[in-house]
C-alpha cells in the first residue's frame, strides 16, 4: 500500500433496504422535504434533530402543470375578465373605481399564472403574455 492509500479510509458499503411503493412514499410524505434517506438515518439513529444542509426539491409534475394550462385556456377565464374590464372603462357597466381597479388586478394575476405556467412547462409563450 502507498502512503496515499492508507491516508485514504475506505468507506463502508452503502446499506440497502428494498421498500414497496405504498412504504416509499409514506416514507417521502413523512419526510417532507428532507432528503429521504437523511430523514431515515435520522430515525434510526435517533440524531433527527441535527442540522439539515440538503433539502429534497419539490418534484414536478408535468402533466398536472398541462392540465392546469389547458383548464385556464378552456376557461377563457382571462378574456371574460378583460371583457368586464373594458366594459367597466366604457361606461357599460357600472363599478366603483376600487371594484375597476380590482378587475384590471385579476386580469393581471390571470397573466401571471399563465406566463409562470407556461415557465413551468418549460414551453414558448404563444400570444397575449
Amino acid at each position: 500500500m502507498s502512503s496515499a492509500e492508507t491516508k485514504k479510509q475506505k468507506r463502508p458499503a452503502p446499506f440497502s433496504i428494498r421498500l414497496s411503493a405504498d412504504e416509499r412514499a409514506y416514507l417521502e410524505r413523512k419526510a417532507g422535504n428532507r432528503p429521504l434517506g437523511g430523514y431515515i438515518r435520522g430515525k434510526l439513529l435517533g440524531d433527527e434533530k441535527a442540522p439539515r444542509k440538503a433539502t429534497r426539491a419539490p418534484a414536478i409534475d408535468y402533466a398536472m402543470l398541462g392540465q392546469v394550462l389547458g383548464v385556464l385556456g378552456k376557461s377563457e377565464l382571462a378574456t371574460h375578465l378583460c371583457l368586464l374590464a373594458a366594459a367597466a372603462e366604457a361606461g357599460r357597466l357600472e363599478l366603483a373605481e376600487q371594484d375597476r381597479a380590482a378587475l384590471k388586478d385579476a386580469c393581471e394575476d390571470v397573466r401571471v399564472v399563465r406566463a409562470l405556467l407556461v415557465s413551468a412547462l418549460g414551453l414558448k409563450s404563444g400570444s397575449g403574455s
